[in-house]
C-alpha cells in the first residue's frame, strides 16, 4: 500500500544524504525562523499565543525564551513562521513546507534533545512526504475544489518528521501517517473573503502531524490504504478513485531541494510577476504614465484563489494574495515594500491596480514546477508598448537566507550565533539552537 511504500523509502533514506542535504535543510530552517521572528508582532501570532494552556516542552520563538506544551509550542511556531507570506514553496505540491515542516523538527527535536543529523534528517524527510503525498492527490479536481495544499498534505509531512525523531520504527510509522490523514483539511475560502484562517492552516496541520505520531507511539492504529483507499485521500480530495502515483523518493530529486525561497512577502504565483515589475521599475518607467497592464502569467497563478484581484484591497490577505495589487507597487516603488499591506491603500496604486489585468500565456504554464515565469505589458499614454519579462531565477538565492534572517530578526537577536549554527557543518543539538531564539 502507499503509506507502507512511502514508510519504507523514507526510512532507507537517511544514510543517503550527504551534507549537502544537511546544509539546505538548514538553510530551510533558517529561512522559516526568519519570516517567524519578522511577523513575530502580527495580529495573528499573538491571537496564536493567546490560546497556549501552559506546558513547558518546548520553546515559544521570539518570545525571550517562553515556553509551553509541545502541541502548543508547534502551533504558535508555526503560525510565525506563516506570518508574512514570505516562507520557502515546493511549487509541485503548492505547499509551504518550511511553515509546518520546521516548527515540528525542532519541536519534537527539543523535547527529545535530538541532535544536528537528526534534526536535519527529519525536515528532510517532512518535505519528502509532503511532496509525495501531493504527487499522489493534486489533480485537476483537488484544485477545482478550492483545497489549501498546505493544510490537506501538511499534517504528513509533520507525522513524517516527529516519527523520525520520537523513534518510530517503520510500522508505526505507516500508523502515525495514516492518523494524521484524518487532520487534512482546509479550503480557500479566506481568499475571497479576505479573512486570516489562512495563517492558522499550516498551523492547525503541523500540530495533527505530531499528534498522530504521538498516537501513533501510544498504540493508536490507522488504515495504510489511506491514500488510494475506496475511501481515502485521494478520492476525497483528489475526486478520483484510480490513478494513484506511488511514492519515488530518490536522493538526486528531493523535495527540500525543489523548494525555493521568496523574494517577496508575497503570494508564490506572484513572485514572477513582481520580478517582471521590478525591470520595468528599472527602465525608468514613470508609472503614472501607464494607461494598462497587462500581467502574462500561467493559468495555474491566474486560477489560484485570491490572485485575480485588481480592485479589493481592504485586508493584507487580500493585497498578497493579488497579482495586481503587487505588480502595481512594484512599478510604483521599485519593489514590494511590505508597508504597503497595512493602512489605507494608497490611490495611485489603487488606480494603477485598477487598471491591470491577468493574460493567461500558456508558456509560463509549460515551464512549470521547474520555472515561475511571467511577462508586464505596459501600454502608456503615449500608446507606446513595453513589454518586460521576468529573469530567469525570480526566487531567492540560498546564499540570501542569512541576509534575510539578519534583516528580519536583527532587533531581537544576536543573528550571527543562529546563522553561524545553521550554516556550519558543526554538531549542535535542538535544545542549543533554541535556547537562542
Amino acid at each position: 500500500m502507499h503509506l507502507d511504500d512511502l514508510a519504507g523509502q523514507l526510512a532507507a533514506l537517511p544514510p543517503q544524504l550527504t551534507e549537502a542535504h544537511l546544509q539546505r535543510a538548514g538553510l530551510c530552517v533558517l529561512d522559516a525562523l526568519a519570516c517567524a521572528h519578522g511577523g513575530r508582532r502580527t495580529p495573528w501570532v499573538a491571537q496564536a499565543r493567546a490560546v497556549t494552556d501552559g506546558g513547558s516542552a518546548a520553546t515559544l520563538w521570539a518570545t525571550d525564551g517562553q515556553r509551553s506544551g509541545l502541541a502548543d509550542a508547534v502551533f504558535v511556531n508555526s503560525v510565525s513562521a506563516h506570518s508574512l507570506l514570505a516562507e520557502d514553496t515546493h511549487a509541485a505540491s503548492r505547499v509551504h513546507p518550511g511553515t509546518v515542516v520546521v516548527p515540528v523538527a525542532l519541536g519534537v527535536g527539543e523535547a527529545v534533545g535530538a541532535s544536528r543529523e537528526d534534526v536535519l534528517h527529519a525536515v528532510v524527510l517532512g518535505y519528502e512526504t509532503l511532496a509525495q503525498v501531493a504527487a499522489s492527490t493534486l489533480t485537476a479536481g483537488f484544485v477545482a475544489g478550492g483545497w489549501r495544499a498546505t493544510g490537506v498534505f501538511g499534517p504528513f509531512g509533520a507525522a513524517a518528521a516527529a516519527a523520525h525523531l520520537l523513534g518510530l520504527d517503520e510500522p508505526t510509522t505507516v500508523h502515525a501517517l495514516a492518523l494524521a490523514a484524518n487532520s487534512a483539511a482546509g479550503t480557500c475560502e479566506w481568499a475571497p473573503a479576505g479573512t486570516t484562517e489562512v495563517y492558522f492552516q499550516p498551523a492547525t496541520a503541523a500540530r495533527a502531524g505530531v499528534v498522530a505520531a504521538l498516537l501513533a507511539r501510544a498504540g493508536a492504529r490507522g488504515a495504510a490504504s489511506a491514500i488510494e483507499g475506496l475511501f481515502g485521500l485521494r478520492r476525497a480530495f483528489g475526486g478520483k478513485e484510480d490513478g494513484v502515483v506511488g511514492p519515488a523518493v530518490t536522493v538526486d530529486r528531493l523535495a527540500i531541494e525543489e523548494s525555493f525561497f521568496k523574494a517577496h512577502a508575497s503570494c508564490a504565483f506572484t513572485q514572477a510577476a513582481i520580478d517582471a515589475a521590478v525591470r520595468a521599475h528599472a527602465l525608468g518607467i514613470d508609472a503614472g504614465a501607464v494607461a494598462e497592464v497587462a500581467i502574462h502569467t500561467s493559468n495555474a497563478a491566474a486560477t489560484y484563489p485570491g490572485c485575480d484581484n485588481p480592485t479589493r484591497f481592504d485586508t493584507p490577505i487580500a493585497r498578497q494574495m493579488s497579482l495586481q495589487f503587487a505588480v502595481a507597487a512594484a512599478l510604483l516603488d521599485g519593489r514590494l515594500e511590505p508597508g504597503r499591506y497595512g493602512g489605507v491603500v494608497d490611490g495611485r496604486l489603487a488606480a494603477l491596480a485598477g487598471r491591470s489585468r491577468v493574460v493567461v500565456d500558456p508558456d509560463h504554464d509549460r515551464d512549470l514546477p521547474a520555472r515561475l515565469g511571467s511577462r508586464v505589458e505596459l501600454v502608456l499614454d503615449t500608446g507606446e508598448v513595453l513589454s518586460v519579462a521576468s529573469g530567469e531565477q525570480v526566487d531567492l538565492p540560498p546564499a540570501g537566507v542569512p541576509d534575510k534572517f539578519r534583516a528580519l530578526a536583527a532587533d531581537l537577536l544576536t543573528c550571527d550565533e543562529v546563522v553561524g549554527l545553521l550554516t556550519c557543518t558543526d554538531d549542535w543539538t535542538a535544545r542549543e539552537l533554541t535556547a537562542v531564539l
